[in-house]
Order: structure tokens, then sequence, then C-alpha cells
């Protein structure tokens, strides 16, 4: 899919963060964008700005947790566009927490429900309508391979999405539609603000994020180049090689990058912290 130009893209969680910046990307491209949130609010913003940029655009305000406002959202899109040809599920939420802690299990059901029901749903759905040559991009985490301290929920929901996103892509083998599972490191949206930097996990406290841009331009490339696979930065994948060979060695560079020098000569930490990055 070299060029974008009216294909249609599908983005959930747009309102803002690395959804809002990855519509605005297809929207540079040329794509027609639909917008899907829960934020009507926010989402009219993010359609405003795709507006201006000369785009076609749909916003649906959609719980993805919803059965039928899911399937509302499907029915807008064809409706109005007739297929989709890009398909990016990237809402969903993230808690931080350790495991005895009495909301854990709790985080465990709601971020499931958010970010792995709500995607299965939506691919589901979509599927009918995808076009031939469609990709179907699910954003999961560098959690989806490697699990830190103090966000075993999060964890468990993305290690499933990946998995998710392996069967499918499996199962769709001749069809002509393409997954992506996408790997994101720390990125500066707002996915942890409400916890404190002593309550991050450890490897996250002194890592330089990635911004929502960073990620954005990873998905669009991902589906011009059809990968299945992408881990954001590429310096993240010593830490995957390391818990492929072991989890002893995993683990040992998970408690290293908790140590700013190490952070840093590993090219994971060389500028803002999390919170600084988030204002």
């Amino acid at each position: 899919m070299p060029s974008f130009t009216d294909k249609v893209v599908l983005v959930t969680g747009a309102s803002r963060g690395i959804g809002r910046a990855v519509a605005l990307a297809f929207a540079h491209e040329g794509a027609r964008v639909v917008l899907a949130a829960r934020s009507a609010e926010r989402l009219a913003q993010v359609e405003r700005e795709i507006h201006a940029l000369g785009a076609e655009v749909l916003a649906v305000p959609t719980d993805v947790t919803s059965p039928e406002a899911v399937a509302a959202l499907v029915d807008a899109a064809t409706d109005r566009f007739g297929g989709i040809d890009v398909l990016v599920n990237n809402a969903g939420i993230g808690k931080v927490g350790r495991i005895d802690s009495p909301t854990f299990p709790d985080d465990v059901r709601d971020t499931l429900r958010a970010s792995l029901f709500g995607m299965i749903d939506v691919t589901r759905r979509a599927l009918p309508v995808l076009r031939p040559d469609a990709t179907v991009v699910n954003m999961s985490s560098v959690m989806g391979r490697k699990t830190f301290a103090r966000f075993g929920s999060y964890a468990i929901v993305m290690h499933g999405v990946s998995a998710f996103s392996d069967s499918l892509r499996q199962e769709l083998a001749g069809s002509g539609i393409r997954v992506s599972v996408i790997h994101p490191a720390l990125t500066a949206t707002d996915l942890l603000r409400d916890a404190t930097p002593d309550e991050l996990p450890p490897p996250f406290r002194y890592m330089t994020p990635l911004s929502a841009e960073d990620v954005a331009r990873g998905v669009v490339d991902a589906v011009r180049r059809g990968k299945r696979r992408v881990v954001m930065p590429r310096r993240a994948n010593s830490l995957l090689l390391g818990e492929a060979l072991s989890p002893r060695i995993g683990d040992l560079i998970a408690t290293a990058l908790s140590k700013r020098p190490v952070a840093r000569l590993l090219g994971l930490s060389g500028g803002q912290t999390y919170h600084q990055a988030i204002g």
C-alpha cells in the first residue's frame, strides 16, 4: 500500500495521545479518516484538526466496550466510505499497581475490557468490510513482550494483544489482509499521568519517552511496508532479546534500566523523563 490517498483509516482511541497522532499522520498522507473515542468533545477537536488539513473525516463517539456502539461505528464507516483499508486498534487504558494491591483484580478486568476485548470486538465487526489489501494494526507495548514490576495488569493485557495479533495474522494468511502489532516503549501520553514518579515501574523512572508522533510515524511505516511486528525504539530490542534468551537476563536488564547511567548507556535516557515530558 504505497499511497494512502483516499484510503479509509479507522482509528480507535483517536481523541488524544497516540490515536490522535496516528489519525493526523494518515490524514497528512491523504487518507480519509474515521475517528472513534468515548469523548465527543475531544473527538470533535481532532475532527477540526483533520478538516484543517483538507482531509475527509468522520467522527463517531464510541465506547469500544459496548458491542452496540462498536456495531454502530463500523456501520457508520461503511455507510460513509463503503469499506475500511486500515484499522488501527488503539483504544485502551493502563493502571499501575503491585499484584498484592487490593485493586489489582479489578485493574486487570477493566484493562481487559477496554484494551483487549474492545479490540477483539472492533476487529471481528470490521473483518467483513475490510478491503482485500487491508491492514489491521494492533497497538500493544514493549510490555506485550517483557513485563515490568508494578505494571502487571497492563502487561497481562498487552501479552494478550500480542497473542491475538499473532493468531489473527496466521488465520488471515492468503487473504491479502495483513496484521501488524506495534510495541512502543514508554510514550509521552496521559496513560500514566496519575502515577507519581515513585509509583512508576522502576525501568521507567529515567527513561526518555517516545513522542506520540514518533509512534504514529512508526504505524504509518508499518502499514506501508507490511511489517508484521514493530518494536519502538529499536534499542528496546536489546531488552526483548535478553528476555528471549533467558528470563534471568531479561530481569537483569530490566533492573539495570532503573539506574540512569545504564538507561543512558543503552540509549533509552537522554532527555526529559516521563513526567517532565507530559508537563
